[in-house]
């Protein structure tokens, strides 16, 4: 990752300079970075980066920095918490590409990205929400397909008219056809009024389908005849009604894959993806991990530290942004208001049996973990292939039963028993002579 030092001057000047290796900062002539602070000394701090840290150093003969609220001469410069060298604001900031992003659809939440993926997918959302083509969404659970559909809306010609979500996992299959293309009085029993659908609904808007894939095959082939004439006849009608809406749809299971099961129309899935849009995940943009954790963080008067960026980098993220926004929540929630700054201990709950099931990126991207840590990976691991039986949890390990339960102990594990009699084997492997 790439960092830069906001310098915030007394005279409101704000520079972003680029961080290198070391840094030495103050108003005399030999500073690699030259404040124009009269109340700055000429020697004023040195600023170095080790590894994933950085630290700042201040002289004896200088004025001490205030961080917090505390006077400090050597520290670990924490990223996003400004430190004050008399008058002027130093903060570490994780720099952003310069490819601008689409301006903001009006009254909508953004989509936060700085990675090149995302500001592609912005731009594509853009471009084809000016026209009236069906568009559908794809992408994992928590990535913002929700988010990228209001976007749409908002930034067509549509935006004045209504916007419906409708998630199709959610409706019970006794109402789905009710829910999508309503129902007149009496048509069921407790149909005591006519409803409108959704789709009438969102008459001159924009009807975001998520889930889509969920939908029965003979709700499926009504939805195909709306599509191609706008043709809507609630149950229970005799008259059919018309309507003009913009179709967006969502999975988290690709369409193709239930096209090609049976469990969805072919011709269906044509009308929908006119256009396709495929939402990156979040582990495969690392510099939006950090850039959406220092913001979430900040929202809650905390930052984080360099090795606890890295810590949340190395993990996979299946919920995606979602599960961030929680992760980032539940941290600064246990450590309380009198810790500002969060390491990479604050997310060790990261690091349970389940998530490194399926992270094996804190296998490759071990460099962000303590030894003590991948100590406790493997332990995890072993304990997964013997499904919870210590005995052989040992073996795999190749220590004694007695020095695992002490490692057990030490890093606080408590389970998973074995709930088999009869396990496979664990051989002890050949000794090479």
């Amino acid at each position: 990752m790439i960092w830069n030092l906001k310098v915030s001057e007394p005279s409101g000047e704000i520079r972003n300079v680029r961080l290198h290796e070391s840094l030495t900062i103050g108003r005399g002539a030999q500073s690699n970075l030259v404040l124009r602070d009269p109340t700055v000394a000429g020697d004023a701090a040195q600023l170095w980066q080790d590894h994933s840290l950085f630290w700042l150093k201040i002289p004896t003969h200088s004025p001490p920095g205030q961080l917090g609220g505390m006077a400090v001469r050597e520290i670990q410069f924490p990223v996003g918490v400004p430190l004050q060298l008399g008058e002027t604001q130093l903060t570490i900031e994780p720099q952003t590409l310069e490819k601008e992003l689409p301006s903001p659809a009006p009254n909508s939440k953004p989509w936060l990205t700085c990675a090149e993926s995302g500001k592609e997918l912005l731009w594509m959302a853009k471009k084809t929400a000016i026209t009236s083509l069906s568009i559908y969404i794809a992408g994992e659970t928590g990535t913002g397909k929700e988010v990228i559909s209001h976007l749409i809306h908002n930034w067509s010609e549509r935006r004045t008219g209504p916007f419906i979500p409708l998630n199709c996992a959610a409706l019970p299959p006794s109402l789905v056809e009710s829910e999508l293309f309503g129902h007149v009085q009496g048509a069921f029993t407790g149909a005591i009024h006519h409803r409108p659908g959704a789709l009438m609904q969102a008459h001159n808007g924009t009807l975001f389908l998520d889930e889509i894939g969920d939908l029965p095959l003979d709700i499926q082939v009504k939805l195909l005849r709306f599509l191609e004439n706008g043709e809507i006849k609630p149950v229970g009608a005799d008259r059919i009604s018309k309507a003009n809406v913009r179709l967006v749809s969502a999975t988290h299971h690709p369409l193709t894959t239930l096209v090609e099961d049976g469990k969805f129309r072919r011709d269906l899935y044509y009308r929908l993806a006119s256009v396709k849009l495929t939402l990156p995940t979040l582990r495969s943009r690392p510099e939006d991990i950090a850039m959406l954790a220092l913001k979430y963080a900040s929202e809650m008067g905390k930052s984080l530290s360099p090795r606890a960026l890295l810590r949340l980098q190395a993990h996979s993220w299946p919920g995606n942004v979602r599960e961030l926004h929680h992760a980032i929540e539940r941290a600064c929630g246990l450590t309380g208001s009198f810790t500002p700054l969060l390491g990479e201990e604050a997310f060790e709950f990261l690091l349970t049996q389940e998530n490194i099931a399926h992270s094996p990126e804190l296998e490759l991207g071990s460099s962000v973990l303590s030894l003590q840590e991948m100590e406790r990976v493997m332990i995890l691991k072993a304990l997964k292939l013997t499904r919870g039986n210590r005995s052989k949890a040992a073996l795999i390990l190749g220590v004694a039963r007695s020095t695992l339960f002490e490692m057990l102990k030490r890093h606080k594990i408590k389970g998973p028993r074995p709930r088999l009699k009869h396990l496979p084997e664990v051989t002890q492997p050949a000794k090479v002579t």
